[in-house]
């Protein structure tokens, strides 16, 4: 069917580009920075500096070039399979990380040939606003000691990815490519589930995945039922799982078995994480969809929603084939919790989050202003085992240095200044999404992908890990940018289009 129209806004002027010397003095300093880090890091012959120093400047040129396969290959390197970490290279006593090294490649071309000269409005100031207090705080906390300057770095960089959003809203102004963008990162998400549900079902690469990092690779109900798998991936899917519903439900023919097939193995990469918090919100934002979404929304979204759940529920009923019924046993017996909360009071991992919360509190309530910096300790302390290659020696007591009620943890690493720049930085694109959901459904869900994330950060980390932040800032930057209308006058807004 054709797209559903949307309101035409006043559109944009071309972005200039910057004079020919600008952009050779911005490439060249590109090219000098990196040049500055091998020299400092890669011990071996001068010749493996320059080869490296080549490669290195062919990719910062490539980025300059392409930035939508860039940025493509970034969500790719943080919410796929692997963990970003995985990547990460020792280059003297610095971690570097490929996809910061993208991103930030990105962030060059943002600020030096912009398409649209704009940085978000207030979401824009507020996030830099954020990243102030988090560097002040951070400051103070290495100047007095209280946490050393390596454990602050890798506590706070994984809000770096945050910064997606002034990519989007600077090169990436018109709705067909936010459109590939999007379509991108649910194609990603989609092929983790293949991975998790392969994984789950003891596929013979999940002790690899295990040893790449991915620490949630558990069995569940013992040894002959379905594992718990969570794989980055998984945070693109959730903030996504409604974009896509919605695509269902405005399209047809192949469009619609295309965006069928994605919604599956997103849905199947949720279940198979046997995360309740996900369960709950996906749950919750289908009442919010077909309430905002209006009366044709309404009743596309419940024939589709209905063909899934039905599935859902065949799976649970006569299980997957070429398994036993015990596979997806722990599947419906952690659902059923969801009907039954007194089941989890219980549950050694809410009691220790709301333990961590209480203890928490009192530096919370002394460290209002500014907070008591990243990788500081605040009180709390956790048990982590001493293992010496393949042996475990026990355990022993460190200071914990992240909190579950993310909401707490943003004002212990920025203050409660902090926290309320954050604030503004998700709902003013939330807010904006939801003003026109009956003309542009999918920037709905957009705005309902960050809703449910907000919800979910209550009891789990989801603003300050890699995977979740870049998700984050790619639907603000989304929103945002459509918001500000297309660049073209021939190119139409939204993403129905």
């Amino acid at each position: 069917m054709p797209s559903i129209p949307t309101t035409i806004v006043p559109t944009w002027p071309a972005a200039r580009r910057l004079a020919d010397p600008a952009r050779v003095v911005g490439f060249a300093l590109a090219v000098l920075l990196l040049e500055a880090v091998l020299a400092h890091g890669i011990v071996g012959p001068q010749i493996s500096k320059l080869v490296f120093l080549f490669i290195g400047a062919f990719v910062v040129a490539f980025v300059f070039r392409f930035p939508m396969p860039t940025a493509l290959v970034v969500i790719g390197l943080t919410d796929f399979v692997f963990y970003p970490t995985y990547f990460a290279h020792q280059v003297g006593p610095v971690s570097v990380r490929p996809h910061e090294l993208a991103l930030a490649c990105l962030l060059g071309a943002a600020i030096l040939r912009p398409r649209r000269h704009s940085w978000g409005g207030a979401p824009g100031k507020a996030l830099l606003v954020f990243y102030g207090m988090v560097a002040v705080s951070s400051i103070s906390a290495v100047s007095s000691g209280s946490a050393s300057l390596s454990d602050t770095f890798n506590f706070a960089r994984p809000l770096f990815e945050l910064s997606f959003f002034y990519v989007i809203v600077r090169l990436f102004p018109e709705p067909r490519q936010r459109r590939t963008l999007l379509l991108g990162a649910a194609v990603i998400a989609a092929a983790t589930g293949v991975v998790a549900l392969l994984t789950s079902l003891g596929a013979g690469f999940g002790s690899a995945l295990q040893a790449a990092g991915n620490q949630t690779i558990r069995a569940e109900n013992g040894l002959d039922s379905i594992d718990r798998v969570r794989l980055p991936g998984l945070s693109a899917g959730y903030a996504l799982f409604w974009y896509v519903a919605v695509q269902i439900a405005m399209r047809k023919g192949g469009k619609k078995l295309g965006w069928s097939a994605l919604l599956i193995g997103i849905t199947v990469d949720v279940i198979v994480s046997f995360n309740r918090n996900m369960w709950l919100g996906l749950f919750l934002g289908l009442f919010l969809m077909m309430w905002f979404g209006g009366v044709y929304l309404r009743s596309r979204l419940s024939t589709a929603i209905g063909i899934l759940v039905a599935l859902v529920v065949l799976v649970a009923i006569v299980g997957i084939p070429g398994s036993n019924s015990s596979t997806v046993a722990p599947i419906v017996k952690r659902g059923s919790t969801l009907f039954n909360p007194e089941k989890t009071t219980n549950e050694g991992s809410l009691q220790a989050r709301f333990k961590e919360t209480s203890e928490a509190w009192p530096a919370v309530q002394r460290n209002l202003l500014i907070g008591v910096g990243a990788g500081a300790s605040y009180g709390v302390t956790e048990e982590e085992q001493i293992v010496s290659g393949t042996t475990v020696y026990g355990n022993r007591v460190v200071p914990q240095l992240f909190l579950h009620n993310q909401y707490l943890y943003l004002i212990l690493i920025s203050g409660l200044p902090g926290l309320i720049a954050f604030l503004v930085f998700l709902l003013v694109p939330l807010t904006a999404a939801f003003r026109r959901p009956v003309k542009d459904p999918a920037i709905a869900a957009c705005g309902l992908g960050i809703g449910l994330v907000m919800l979910s950060a209550l009891v789990a980390i989801y603003f300050t890990v890699e995977d979740m932040t870049a998700a984050l800032g790619i639907l603000t930057g989304v929103i945002m940018a459509d918001r500000e209308g297309p660049a073209a006058d021939d190119e139409p807004s939204g993403l129905l289009a």
